[in-house]
């Protein structure tokens, strides 16, 4: 009995770190997506707080073309997710060298060495966050004040909706 619950302990343990192995690579994972914005501001006026807002943010201007304005900035890795990805793996790491401790228990001390290896998944993070990013956004004309149909990271998006603040919604 003791040993089917220890083999379930496994595949448990398995099971959560092939979880967090799928978190890991989604934190790097780009997530530009499509919105478009009704605004009451004039194009022009929507323009310059768009342009003034993007460069606050540490983008530049790369390309203008009438109401087509190209963006281009670089996404930092967060310190926090990288340590916060680490002990995770730390945490996995260690339940997965207790279970492998108990089932095998010639291996001696050589399970103890996997949270070793911790270190690499926010040393993966940190590799692969840091990534140049474009903001491409339109400016259209309507009736009520300009629409900007905008690509970019899915954050920047939600944050630009409360920042700029003449949006309708």
């Amino acid at each position: 009995m003791q040993q089917i619950t220890i083999l379930s302990t496994l595949v448990l343990t398995l099971l959560m770190l092939v979880g967090l192995f799928f978190f890991l690579r989604a934190s790097v994972k780009d997530r530009t997506e499509e919105a478009e914005l009704e605004f009451t501001s004039q194009p022009q006026q929507l323009a310059n707080a768009l342009r003034a807002y993007l460069e606050g943010r540490s983008y530049r201007l790369i390309e203008e073309q009438e109401r087509r304005l190209v963006f281009l900035g670089v996404v930092a890795p967060s310190r926090f997710l990288a340590v916060f990805l680490t002990l995770l793996a730390l945490l996995g790491l260690v339940c997965l060298a207790l279970v492998l401790a108990v089932l095998l228990p010639a291996g001696g001390w050589v399970f103890a060495l996997l949270p070793l290896l911790s270190p690499l998944a926010g040393f993966f993070y940190w590799s692969k966050a840091r990534r140049p990013e474009q903001v491409i956004a339109r400016i259209v004309a309507t009736a009520q004040g300009a629409k900007l149909v905008i690509q970019a990271h899915r954050d920047e998006i939600l944050v630009m909706k409360d920042t700029l603040g003449i949006a309708n919604g």
